[in-house]
């Protein structure tokens, strides 16, 4: 966190909060001399928020982090630099480390519905770092002690939350990719294979004795419709979040 990455009516705020408590006018606040802890104290202050710390990250807690996270990437909780705490009614609670980012508030809504509400807890990055290890620590060591080595589930498996702007952009579908005269088709997996070709003089044929459809236009009609189920799959995953 740094100040850049503050509004300014907040940072400004908090250090006046700062110049109150050391009794001396904001301008002639030595912002140097003011400590991670001291101003944290502060921006929670004037945010109107709890101020968790390192010390704070109890095993209650990543057990109370663990249930509402288990199923999301927790590299995309960094970039966003939030972790979902506890659910209150319509309410989630979330430890962030920037709670005005409203990007993010409206991730959380949108993939812990229904709630309506998000109250933040305000942490340092440093503190949300090691909250993030402990709970990647706890789900490795949980995983291992409940399932033998084959099935344990790998961090593909899990929830993708969608990248925050600052991300570099990523394209939402990909357009299957063209597939040579007479290869082998590669269907996704629920995908049926294409029909044999009917026999001489079936209603497959033209009257002339020529296939209505070769071998080629088969192969290439089921790699377009393998890559629509794809296409579709990718859309219903995202639509879920």
């Amino acid at each position: 966190m740094t100040p850049a990455e503050i509004p300014s009516q907040t940072l400004a705020e908090a250090y006046r909060a700062l110049a109150e408590r050391r009794g001396v006018n904001s301008a002639a606040l030595d912002r140097q001399s003011v400590n991670e802890s001291e101003f944290l104290a502060a921006l929670a202050y004037v945010l109107g928020i709890p101020l968790i710390e390192t010390e704070d990250l109890s095993d209650a807690l990543l057990s109370d982090c663990r249930a509402l996270t288990a199923e999301l990437e927790s590299d995309a909780l960094m970039d966003y630099q939030f972790v979902p705490m506890a659910r209150r009614g319509e309410t989630l609670i979330v430890i962030s480390s920037c709670p005005w980012d409203s990007v993010a508030t409206e991730v959380l809504l949108g993939y812990f519905q229904p709630c309506a509400c998000v109250k933040f807890v305000l942490a340092s990055p440093a503190c949300l770092r090691e909250l993030l290890t402990k709970l990647k620590l706890a789900e490795s060591n949980s995983s291992e002690t409940a399932l033998p080595e084959h099935m344990i589930r790998s961090s593909s498996a899990k929830a993708a939350i969608p990248q925050p702007p600052s991300s570099a952009a990523q394209p939402r579908e990909r357009a299957a990719a063209p597939v040579p005269t007479g290869a082998p088709i590669v269907l996704p997996p629920g995908a049926r294979p294409a029909p044999k070709t009917a026999a001489r003089n079936s209603p497959t044929e033209q009257p002339d004795g020529r296939p209505l459809l070769t071998t080629d236009d088969i192969t290439h009609l089921m790699n377009v419709l393998a890559g629509e189920i794809h296409r579709l799959t990718q859309q219903k995953s995202q639509r879920s979040l």
